[in-house]
């Protein structure tokens, strides 16, 4: 293959296809549904295996080659939920093109929410509590302020439609909720907590959360 100047930056602005191709000129098999994330590191490695020339073609550079942009899609539907701190969750997601114009197409589609789904155990098939939270379709984030009832949290990104049934597009792995938080409440600003959670910031967050949201706390 042509020798060119590729980055960790630019390889990450690729698609998915266009990765996999590229690996596919490095001889790299890939598995089916193999992360994105490792297929940039067997590219990176290939490169230095070949040899000292290829590896400077490949090397890591923070800055972006010239006319190159980081996209806001990698044009794949999927959505991942990450634990901001003891009070609340980050939920992010993709739709691939394809998924929005099936949509947009569909008559019957009437809107997008995000289904939380909270578990009392690691192992438990059917939620104990469900809620609905509803998103558009240019959305591609949201804050979530975590209960203290229930210990696991998956969250799913489904279609609603009218007179058909729900789809779900793409849903989260499940991950443990911290647990034996304060009660978040009026009083929760003047009660005392334990010196682990006051190093996590978890007052002021409290604090912070009902000066904007007051209408959440009990």
């Amino acid at each position: 293959m042509d020798t060119m100047f590729v980055s960790r930056t630019y390889l990450e602005s690729l698609s998915t296809a266009d990765l996999i191709s590229l690996a596919d000129e490095y001889g790299i098999d890939i598995p089916e549904n193999l992360n994105r994330r490792f297929i940039i590191g067997e590219l990176l490695e290939a490169v230095e295996d070949a040899g000292e020339e290829k590896k400077e073609t490949l090397q890591e550079s923070d800055v972006l080659p010239e006319g190159k942009e980081l996209p806001t899609s990698y044009n794949e539907t999927c959505i991942t939920a990450v634990i901001r701190n003891p009070a609340w969750v980050y939920v992010y997601w993709d739709i691939s093109s394809f998924d929005i114009e099936k949509l947009q197409q569909n008559h019957a589609f009437s809107s997008l929410s995000l289904k939380l789904c909270f578990f009392s155990g690691a192992d438990a098939e059917k939620p104990a509590e469900v809620f609905d939270i509803s998103v558009s379709l240019k959305d591609r984030e949201q804050y979530i302020l975590l209960p203290t009832t229930n210990r696991y949290l998956r969250v799913d990104l489904v279609s609603e439609f009218k007179n058909q049934l729900p789809q779900v597009l793409a849903y989260s792995k499940t991950i443990n909720l911290p647990q034996n938080l304060p009660q978040i409440n009026t009083k929760t600003l003047e009660q005392d907590i334990s010196p682990i959670m006051e190093l996590s910031g978890f007052k002021e967050i409290i604090k912070n959360h009902y000066l904007n949201h007051r209408e959440s706390f009990n």
